[in-house]
């Protein structure tokens, strides 16, 4: 099985809201809906935009499930968006950096374009390198998926759903996505959680393509940034950053990050400490409980006091400090995005999973529900306060 069933009465309401009735229901209080553009094709793109009763704000597009802000307090009350976004669809539409979209069939690398799955050889859309990344040509961020809104007692969201029938990007199976944008309505925390189900043997991996700034995207750099990952090994690969099914502890490495660590002089430091080019671009792997939701990360960035903690279920995540900004992009606030402008947490399987046996299985089969959540919860702590910690002291 691909990953345990997780129970989740809140989900299963959202995902009856979604399907009772035909047509758009009346838009529930706290939820804004208005019109984002027109993609090339013709085809008209809504944004929607939530708000708790705290005032944070979460705003998403029919465009690749695409989350295009979060705006989040600071220690004084002020409020900015976290995550890095483009300006308009045309931009979203051109961009090849996938910003916090979804990201499928397969999340990561895949070597050689290809996989077995009991016994069946898998060939899929090779890339110049040889190998399939999200899934190859025409992925989920580039596609118009269905909205459905709601409001229940203690959180407010979209359900976005796709169906990727059997053979898209050549990978087997009709499948068919939930992707559930959830804010709280009592606190500055919103979860994404995925559902899944297939009509024949296939492998899936889901992420978020997300950017984050906590300064304020547009800001700058990640100087005044403190993370603590709470991972005791990490995925070895070669230098395609394909893995090669080792996974080695982090003790000893640049990339031991279980203590709040300011990364700025490892992202100095030459080309090759760390991946070309330098920076961060690697697979954490978690030990806790399959379908656990659990802390795996604190991020502190002490100028704004504001904090994020990440929790999932799934058991790895992809660590990405923006390496490959270079100025060209530039956010709704005009800033161009350069080098180390922002950082991904990429909770999903491992890279090339599905010919690692060894590593968590991604196979899906007809007959099971592929289920999933991050959830990432913000707050904000006083001028000279300590960075958080993600463990406890006897495992750093």
């Amino acid at each position: 099985m691909i990953r345990p069933s997780i129970t989740m009465a809140a989900l299963a309401l959202a995902w009856a809201g979604a399907a009772a009735g035909e047509g758009r229901p009346a838009t529930p209080s706290g939820v804004q809906v208005r019109p984002f553009g027109t993609l090339a094709t013709g085809q008209a793109i809504e944004q929607v935009t939530l708000t708790n009763g705290r005032g944070m704000t979460l705003s998403t597009i029919d465009y690749g499930a695409t989350i295009t802000g979060a705006t989040v307090a600071d220690r004084t009350g002020r409020r900015a968006n976290v995550i890095l976004d483009q300006p308009d669809l045309a931009t979203y539409e051109r961009s090849k950096t996938k910003h916090a979209a979804v990201i499928g069939r397969y999340a990561g690398r895949i070597a050689n374009a290809r996989y077995t799955l009991d016994g069946k050889t898998v060939e899929l859309i090779p890339n110049a390198r040889g190998m399939t990344i999200h899934g190859g040509p025409d992925g989920y961020e580039k596609r118009v998926w269905k909205r459905r809104d709601f409001a229940d007692q203690d959180s407010l969201g979209s359900v976005y759903t796709l169906v990727s029938p059997d053979g898209d990007q050549r990978f087997p199976g009709t499948l068919t996505i939930d992707v559930t944008y959830r804010l709280q309505r009592a606190s500055d925390e919103f979860s994404i959680e995925y559902a899944a189900r297939t009509d024949k043997p296939t492998v899936l991996n889901l992420t978020n393509h997300g950017y984050f700034n906590l300064a304020g995207a547009g800001s700058g750099g990640l100087q005044t940034h403190r993370f603590c990952i709470a991972a005791q090994r990490y995925a070895v690969t070669d230098d395609q950053r394909l893995p090669s099914g080792e996974l080695a502890p982090v003790a000893g490495t640049p990339l031991d990050l279980r203590r709040p660590t300011d990364i700025t002089p490892l992202l100095a430091q030459p080309a090759g400490t760390l991946a070309p080019p330098r920076g961060f671009d690697h697979s954490y792997v978690f030990d806790h409980p399959a379908g656990t939701l659990a802390r795996v990360a604190v991020i502190d960035e002490t100028a704004s006091g504001r904090r994020l903690e990440i929790l999932t279920t799934e058991p790895s995540a992809q660590f990405y400090t923006g390496n490959g900004f270079n100025g060209t992009e530039r956010g709704s606030s005009g800033r161009p995005y350069r080098q180390h402008d922002g950082f991904a947490f990429e909770t999903q399987h491992l890279p090339d999973s599905p010919n690692h046996p060894s590593f968590p299985s991604t196979a899906l089969y007809p007959g099971q529900e592929f289920k999933s959540v991050t959830t990432f919860r913000f707050s904000a702590v006083a001028a000279g306060a300590a960075p958080g910690a993600c463990m406890p002291a006897s495992s750093q």
